[in-house]
């Protein structure tokens, strides 16, 4: 067994290491030098490692995600305001982001998404229309309901697109009164403003349920206007 090794970068002296493993000496291997050289390389060595943590970190998230309902395109969303909601978020605050097709509110809102569940918070997001399509899909079988009322954070998307017949009033009341009764924080993107997502709501005469609806959406919630040309467009 060899007792000492040089240093490949100035050629000193490293002392073994050596344990005692049931009565045998076994080298498990040499002192770090000191010197610049190996300095550097253990530097280099370091930053290659919390590269690849971090890279597995990012593709776990990623894979969280996109179970959760996040789409392709916007796995990987980045917004400088995005930080700051995900603060108000998982402090219980809902969102309302409201702004014209195109502004970027699918996008800011998957940015805080992605924040928030890097944290360790347990996600969802969908629009009302897949929520509807989730229901009829499970007639017979199995309510998602729960699992959108219960999310720890849900981001509703595009509300206000579905087309508001009596089964999507009532569901989607029950989905926001649900989450609302939990204290539990929702992420709204949509290009009406509250009251112009109660017109469209009640656009065949339901207007109580329409209200009773936006109300819940808009307690504990904060508006963030987005505006600017459709980001979509050349």
């Amino acid at each position: 067994m060899p007792t000492t090794t040089d240093c490949p970068h100035c050629g000193r002296p490293l002392a073994p290491h050596v344990v005692d493993i049931f009565g045998r000496r076994v080298l498990v291997g040499y002192s770090a030098c000191d010197c610049d050289g190996a300095v550097a390389e253990r530097m280099r060595a370091e930053a290659r490692e919390d590269a690849e943590r971090k890279r597995r970190e990012s593709q776990a998230l990623n894979r969280r995600l996109a179970a959760a309902g996040v789409k392709p395109r916007y796995l990987h969303a980045e917004d400088p305001k995005a930080e700051g909601l995900a603060r108000k978020v998982l402090a219980g605050k809902s969102l309302y982001l409201v702004g014209p097709v195109g502004a970027g509110k699918t996008h800011l809102a998957c940015a805080t998404a992605r924040i928030v569940a890097a944290r360790g918070i347990r996600v969802k997001v969908a629009s009302m229309v897949e929520v509807l399509d989730a229901i009829k899909a499970g007639f017979g079988e199995s309510d998602p309901m729960p699992g959108y009322q219960r999310a720890q954070v849900l981001v509703l998307d595009d509300l206000g697109k579905e087309s508001p017949t009596d089964f999507a009033l009532e569901r989607l009341f029950a989905l926001v009164d649900g989450r609302n009764a939990l204290l539990l924080p929702t992420v709204v993107t949509t290009q009406y403003r509250p009251g112009r997502l109660i017109e469209r709501l009640a656009k065949h005469g339901d207007e109580d349920t329409a209200v009773a609806i936006v109300s819940r959406l808009r307690q504990d919630s904060e508006t963030v206007e987005l505006s600017g040309r459709d980001r979509r467009l050349p």
